[in-house]
């Protein structure tokens, strides 16, 4: 949000991280960012509410958590699953397809479990991933750029051959554009009056 390119205009935050996190952290984010937060879940109609509670919050200058999805979650989360997250993770930095390292943003083992993590278990160390130059998912997870303006959407990136985070996951828009064929719907005619 701090990117003087985002045009990202509002969030559908995801109803099973909310389920267990809760939704406590996102008013501080909505009032700083001045953009509307939507907990939604993952059927059709789950997001197309979200997808509406957002418009109206845009149209009236509003800029606050909506919980669309209260039958899974509620503000506090689930504090049992919560406590047992605090006991095996601890927070660290983790870099992001697509994005690069946010800090604070991911989780490791903590030391208390630390002999079952396999980067100390075997001695894993200076692994690097690079990105496809040819991906664009960054751009796209920004909303700088659609899927279909991606050089390699639908030919070398594709599902099955996923060369980013938003081709890589069902949920992700590269995904769901390839396939929906959201493009490949052509305008209706205009039908002779009898």
């Amino acid at each position: 949000m701090r990117s003087p390119s985002c045009r990202v205009q509002a969030f559908l935050a995801a109803g099973h991280v909310c389920s267990v996190m809760g939704v406590e952290e996102y008013p501080e984010l909505a009032e700083r960012f001045r953009v509307p937060i939507v907990v939604t879940g993952f059927e059709p109609l789950d997001i197309l509410e979200g997808v509406r509670r957002a418009v109206r919050q845009l149209e009236r200058g509003e800029h606050t958590v909506d919980n669309a999805y209260p039958r899974a979650v509620r503000s506090e989360g689930n504090p049992a699953a919560q406590a047992m997250l605090e006991d095996v993770f601890e927070v660290t930095d983790r870099a992001w397809r697509g994005i690069g390292v946010i800090p604070g943003s991911g989780w490791r083992l903590s030391d208390r479990y630390r002999e079952f993590d396999a980067e100390e278990r075997f001695s894993v160390t200076g692994i690097r991933t690079v990105e496809s130059a040819a991906c664009r998912s960054g751009e796209v997870l920004q909303g700088l750029l659609k899927p279909h303006e991606c050089e390699a959407f639908g030919t070398t990136c594709t599902p099955r051959n996923p060369l980013g985070a938003t081709m890589v996951s069902s949920e992700g828009a590269c995904a769901a554009y390839y396939l929906y064929r959201r493009l490949d719907t052509t305008p209706l005619e205009a039908s002779p009056v009898a």
